[in-house]
């Protein structure tokens, strides 16, 4: 998991693509080897699941005010993965319309979930942000600092 940081003064000096992890691992991204590592995959579930609660207890505590606004009506968690923000944020203002939206393979069995079911204000959708992300009031776009 460290051999990525011996080549990022190459990436640095010589190119932009690929990035130092796909350098030593021969072409393969990040998701591509998670789908190969099934322990790595488990880990990195469960950083991102807990990660996700601690920031959707601090919008819905601190930011309480921007979701009751009369003109929010909708919102979309763009790579919001198994739902975790969406969900906190829907059975916390259950008259916003949320939509948790990640590739077609994150969200298959979303819809069955945990969580999920019974929430008559959350939607699951699948497709990928570089073609389209459904429209909404508000966007949620977490940014993820990784130093692997």
């Amino acid at each position: 998991m460290m051999a990525q940081w011996g080549m990022l003064s190459s990436w640095f000096l010589y190119s932009s693509d690929p990035v130092p992890f796909e350098m030593v691992r021969d072409g393969m991204s990040f998701w591509e080897w998670l789908e190969k590592a099934p322990d790595q995959k488990k880990a990195f579930r469960g950083v991102m699941i807990e990660d996700s609660k601690l920031v959707a207890r601090v919008l819905v505590s601190e930011c309480r005010e921007v979701f009751e606004e009369s003109w929010v009506e909708s919102l979309v968690d763009v790579g919001g993965g198994g739902g975790t923000m969406a969900v906190e944020i829907a059975k916390t203002f259950p008259k916003l319309k949320c939509t948790v939206f990640d590739l077609p393979r994150v969200v298959a069995n979303l819809k069955e979930g945990d969580g999920v079911k019974g929430l008559e204000n959350l939607e699951v959708v699948g497709g990928s942000m570089f073609e389209k992300v459904p429209p909404a009031d508000i966007v949620l776009l977490k940014v993820r600092m990784s130093f692997i």
